[in-house]
């Protein structure tokens, strides 16, 4: 019996070699995941509405929860000697601006 579920790759890891090619491929990675937009971005959803139904609420929190997600990828992706130099960033995208102007 196949199974319908796609258990994608581990992001490819960045060692400090090869920034565009990594780049290319990390950023294919969020794409795929629909994270993209956040690092692109670095912009929060909307507020949500004070009468919001239960699936706007819903859709709102992940909505919320991929800037966490795309930096956790990020994260994940970097060896730790490039960890260090992006553990203070407050957001994926200042991480990510920070890693494009380094590298």
């Amino acid at each position: 019996m196949a199974s319908s579920s796609y258990l994608a790759p581990p992001p490819p890891v960045f060692l400090g070699e090869n920034y565009l090619i990594w780049s290319v491929k990390m950023k294919a990675y969020l794409k795929a995941y629909d994270l993209w937009e956040v690092v692109e971005t670095g912009r929060d959803p909307p507020p949500l509405r004070d009468n919001a139904m239960v699936a706007q609420m819903k859709q709102h929190s992940e909505e919320c929860a991929k800037k966490f997600k795309a930096l956790y990828c990020l994260y994940f992706a970097i060896s730790d000697v490039i960890f260090t130099r992006i553990m203070a960033c407050e957001s994926v995208k200042e991480a990510w601006d920070k890693l494009k102007e380094e590298f």
